[in-house]
């Protein structure tokens, strides 16, 4: 069949090809609608030293503490995945989990550390102003287990995590993706259904 059939058989269909791609519109949209409510926060926490340690010895450039940095920001980036730091932080925030969600309650931040004093955490919750209740939260709790760690040798130059104001967006799905993948999908289904409905009229008569 030549390409000029393909494309009279297209123009004889256009109106099941168009009411296709308008039925995958609308439902794409009506699916970008029923989205339930979802925000996503972006927190930056730094790790600080509580005051500077004055010495008379030569520190190779501070690195030995840059050094000491980097390991306790892994550390704090492993609180941050363990059940018990996300259940004393929701807890701090004054919001109240099950039990029965302690396995999801791992998944619930994902921390990285960004370099060796900076680590990104990133969280979601249905309610924008939650986000800033966890965030305060998780920045005293990790304090509090902060200075758990320094209770034998009591030293003023030891850690303190310091949080910035977190970044909050809306998490749906945006309206121009949605509508972008149900045209593609709309234009794909509707060829194929503009072929097969001139094929069985074609063999209906």
């Amino acid at each position: 069949m030549e390409l000029k059939q393909y494309f009279d058989i297209f123009l004889g269909q256009i109106r099941t090809f168009l009411a296709v791609v308008l039925v995958s519109l609308l439902c794409v949209f009506v699916w970008y609608v029923s989205q339930p409510p979802s925000y996503q926060a972006t927190l930056l926490l730094n790790i600080g030293r509580g005051s500077l340690q004055h010495t008379d010895q030569y520190t190779y450039d501070s690195f030995y503490r840059l050094q000491a940095d980097e390991r306790f920001a892994d550390t704090v980036v492993r609180w941050l995945g363990t059940p018990r730091i996300v259940e004393d932080i929701y807890a701090r925030a004054g919001l109240n989990r099950q039990a029965a969600a302690i396995p999801s309650l791992k998944n619930t931040f994902q921390a990285k550390r960004l370099s060796s004093q900076m680590i990104e955490v990133t969280y979601a919750d249905p309610d924008a102003a939650t986000l800033e209740q966890i965030a305060v939260a998780a920045v005293a709790v990790l304090n509090d287990y902060t200075q758990s760690l320094n209770q034998k040798d009591r030293g003023a130059e030891w850690f303190v995590v310091v949080g910035s104001d977190p970044v909050i967006r809306d998490a749906r799905v945006s309206l121009s993706f949605v509508l972008s993948i149900g045209l593609v999908f709309g234009i794909f289904i509707g060829f194929w259904a503009a072929l097969f409905r001139h094929y069985f009229r074609r063999s209906a008569g």
